[in-house]
């Protein structure tokens, strides 16, 4: 445990040498949190979900991805070609349960909040090296597979993962109304705003040590080509 604890001080020393890739999310969340009149929130809030799934996310990712694997200098066009398919793909796998639960709910004009909730963080948790291996193997259902086996395998190992995986959970379902309980008040938003930030860093640095331990323990990296090693 104490080991994976250190992957996770490296990842956050990672990111403070590497900042500027988040700068786009950051943007998107002062949008989201920026009110366009004293009792309303920008309509942005609508379509932030699908920009951040679609285009900003796979992005990020990618560029950390490459970031670790010495490859930084590597374009976002170049990592949107590379990525995007395969993540979409994984992500539309792994949340169609917790899609499908939302559709019954609102068809059977049913609260499934909870249930939602719940399916949601066991997908957060379930992801956390899936969606690492997406980029590193450039592959679809067998980073699935080997993500599943990585996570079960080494679940004691991978508690710290774990445990910090279900903050920015935590927090994104807290601030599922971006108002909460602020009455839309510019300070009620911009704290509201500072911790949707904090979930996206620890979102990053969970992503950012589940790769490390991927690249130093399962995966032999190759400049050319990334390869599972054989066990």
């Amino acid at each position: 445990m104490n080991e994976a604890k250190q992957y996770l001080l490296d990842a956050i020393d990672i990111l403070k040498v590497n900042m500027t890739p988040l700068f786009p999310l950051a943007g998107i969340g002062l949008l989201l949190y920026l009110p366009v009149s004293p009792t309303g929130t920008s309509g942005f809030v609508l379509f932030l979900p699908v920009i951040l799934l679609f285009f900003i996310y796979p992005l990020i990712y990618g560029k950390y991805s490459e970031i670790i694997q010495k490859n930084g200098g590597i374009s976002y066009a170049q990592i949107f070609q590379k990525h995007w398919l395969n993540f979409f793909v994984v992500s539309l796998l792994a949340w169609s349960p917790v899609v499908l639960v939302t559709f019954i709910g609102m068809s059977l004009r049913q609260d499934v909040l909870v249930v939602r909730i719940l399916m949601s963080l066991t997908v957060d948790v379930l992801t956390i090296y899936i969606i690492p291996l997406v980029f590193l193997l450039n592959e679809r259902l067998s980073s699935i597979t080997l993500g599943f086996k990585c996570l079960l395998g080494n679940f004691n190992f991978s508690i710290p993962l774990v445990l910090l995986t279900l903050l920015p959970s935590l927090f994104v379902i807290i601030l599922r109304n971006p108002l909460g309980n602020s009455g839309g008040t510019a300070a009620g938003l911009f704290l509201n705003y500072l911790f949707w930030l904090l979930g996206i860093f620890f979102d990053f640095v969970i992503f950012i040590a589940a790769t490390l331990i991927l690249k130093d323990k399962l995966l032999d990296i190759d400049p050319k080509e990334i390869q599972p090693v054989s066990r």
